[in-house]
């Protein structure tokens, strides 16, 4: 283990983010455990597992960050350049880096798959413009792992400066990480945003749709950090405190996967809080209709028909009257939805 004397700089910094932005992410994801199989009663498990896989892959990069800042990384080079072991730091932060990319990509996915199940088949331009932008930001992720180790000729020199070599790759990989980085937050913006249009065109109340829309649209954290990410990493090649400055790159990718994941933990969890809500504000007089994402609300159709000196008019009504939205993230006073058909005469004057 290093010396105490090399933990310091943005070092505490980066472990204080890491573990604590995990901790929530953590109670999130049990808690949505809880939702699935208490609540909503096994409905919704792709988004469940994906995030589920989102998080299995932060942890390792979580574990990596703690002992890169223990090896001196986030420490000032002139305080750590003869640590033992800052070149495993550096190994191991560009290890994290790639973990952190495909953490980010599964919460995303899950993400999306939440929405699409949401929406149903409806709008399919919107959802095919998320699953071309997720799948593309897939493709820019996978190709960063080669871009970024082939940076440097020997690959070990990206984390030994020691070692006799060439960088010549570094403009390279600036240039697809900007791309990557741009690519990645309009998809951010995309899943946070679209969201807000399905949500809108419910018979809901304002402050509801408020409610939801900003649970969804914690995405545009993301987005953000995803672009602050990216101008870190153009600036990394004319630092002179490298070990020192490299560290809110650390933080801002930290940032972006775990938020990303709680981003996408916030909506599924609204059945949970909606009951708890409701166990708090009322009186239980038996079994609760509400199941959650899927939940199957009882509802009542009507028709009527008027007649006019035009015609016939004929309308029809389908309406919640359960108080339960199909989807299971609102409630609702029920939602409304008519139809009107007219016949008219030609002959009637």
């Amino acid at each position: 283990m290093a010396s105490r004397d090399y933990y310091g700089g943005h070092g505490p910094g980066i472990v204080g983010v890491s573990i604590s932005l995990c901790c929530v992410a953590t109670i999130l994801l049990a808690l949505r455990f809880y939702t699935f199989f208490f609540v909503v009663r096994n409905k919704g498990a792709a988004p469940l597992l994906w995030a589920t896989i989102a998080w299995a892959l932060g942890i390792p990069s979580v574990i990596l960050y703690c002992l890169s800042a223990s090896y001196g990384l986030g420490n000032h080079i002139t305080i750590v350049y003869d640590a033992p072991k800052l070149t495993t730091a550096l190994l191991y932060e560009w290890i994290a880096a790639n973990t952190i990319c495909f953490s980010v990509w599964f919460a995303k996915l899950s993400t999306m798959i939440y929405i699409l199940e949401v929406q149903g088949n409806t709008n399919k331009i919107g959802k095919w413009l998320m699953i071309v932008s997720v799948s593309v930001n897939l493709i820019c992720y996978i190709g960063t792992i080669p871009i970024i180790f082939t940076q440097c000729t020997p690959a070990e020199k990206l984390w030994d400066e020691t070692k006799p070599g060439t960088c010549d790759g570094v403009y390279r990989a600036f240039v697809w990480a900007t791309f990557t980085g741009a690519w990645g937050s309009m998809t951010d913006l995309i899943l946070a945003f679209y969201p807000t249009v399905i949500i809108w065109n419910l018979q809901l109340r304002l402050k509801l749709k408020l409610i939801i829309s900003c649970l969804m649209g914690l995405g545009v954290v993301t987005a953000v950090c995803s672009l602050i990410k990216t101008i870190e990493f153009g600036r990394l090649e004319a630092v002179k405190d490298s070990t020192f400055e490299i560290a809110p790159l650390m933080i801002y990718g930290m940032t972006e996967m775990w938020v990303v994941l709680i981003a996408s933990s916030a909506a599924p969890l609204w059945p949970l809080v909606r009951r708890s809500i409701q166990a708090t504000t009322t009186p239980r007089s038996g079994p609760s209709t509400f199941n959650g994402l899927y939940s199957g609300s009882r509802s009542k159709y009507s028709k009527t028909s008027r007649r006019s000196k035009y015609g016939h008019t004929y309308s029809e009504a389908l309406k919640s009257i359960d108080g339960d939205s199909q989807d299971g993230m609102v409630p609702t006073e029920g939602i409304m939805m008519t139809r009107s058909l007219t016949i008219r005469r030609d002959d009637v004057q």
